[in-house]
């Protein structure tokens, strides 16, 4: 997934820039930059991508990155239709990890604290307690200043260098090589396949958007994501499904051929590969956490 070079540091003129966004969709490419970032969804739900992850996200995700992860918040489909009444809000912290200086990350009392930068360069979502001690402090945070604003920020990285409530969004070992151009195309691509995704998407319709031929899109698209387009597009689906499962009263074809699958065979086969248990095991446990 080719992101673009973001330089966080033209926001602010501070080390730490604190953002809250409230635009009538999230805007901003697939992307990474060499500062850390916390990010904390006050309203709207989507797709989240973090390296080679897909997620759906809602209100309340909450998430840590690492410097240089590729990432990006895609709304749904709704978002880009200009309804006034959907707004697309969040709190996102930028902060360089080397911000408290050399010789603070060298004393023994932080070892933990480089290991969380280390351990966040995969992306952690925050969960559980954790999560419940955060969300005040991170909304909290715009409103300080000065000291006040640093001691805040290093007692929530405090907790996340002691917390198990989380898991990691990109796959272990994953690692990423970009160079500058085509930053668009790929953005792109993910534009489209999350707009298009209940219908027939071909090879040629894809590979139409980078300028490239069909077998040239399929060796780029594999060589920046690590896995095929087809594998990228199902996981797409199979993401929406998970949501129309846990949303809505229909049947498990229903919800299949609403993804894009012409085939329900397809539709369990590609479900259990990428989610790990059948739709039905999926609905059946869903049912048993609501009663």
């Amino acid at each position: 997934m080719k992101p673009i070079l973001i330089k966080v540091g033209a926001f602010a003129d501070n080390q730490i820039t604190i953002i809250e966004r409230c635009d009538p969709y999230f805007n901003t490419p697939f992307h990474f930059h060499p500062e850390c970032e916390l990010v904390f969804v006050t309203e709207s739900h989507g797709k989240r991508i973090v390296g080679d992850s897909i997620e759906s996200f809602e209100e309340g995700d909450m998430v840590f990155l690492g410097p240089h992860i590729p990432h990006v918040w895609y709304n749904e489909e709704e978002y880009y239709k200009g309804d006034e009444n959907l707004k697309a809000r969040s709190v996102v912290i930028y902060f360089p990890k080397d911000i408290f200086g050399e010789k603070f990350y060298g004393l023994p009392e932080t070892k933990a604290l480089t290991e969380l930068f280390h351990r966040a360069q995969r992306g952690m979502k925050i969960t559980g307690p954790t999560y419940d001690r955060l969300k005040p402090e991170i909304l909290s945070l715009p409103r300080k200043e000065g000291l006040e604003r640093i001691i805040s920020l290093l007692g929530i990285l405090k907790t996340l260098s002691e917390t198990k409530d989380c898991y990691y969004l990109a796959s272990t070992g994953y690692s990423h090589a970009y160079n500058v151009k085509d930053n668009h195309k790929i953005d792109e691509v993910f534009k489209y396949v999350m707009n298009n995704f209940p219908k027939e998407i071909s090879l040629q319709d894809v590979a139409s958007i980078t300028n490239l031929s069909p077998q040239s899109f399929c060796r780029f698209f594999k060589n920046r994501t690590k896995k095929s387009f087809v594998q990228f597009l199902n996981e797409v689906r199979i993401g929406h499904a998970c949501k129309r499962l846990t949303e809505e009263d229909w049947s498990i074809a229903e919800i299949a051929y609403s993804c894009g699958f012409k085939n329900l065979s397809n539709f369990n086969r590609f479900f259990k590969e990428i989610v790990g248990k059948t739709p039905k095991e999926y609905k059946n446990e869903l049912r048993l956490k609501e009663a």
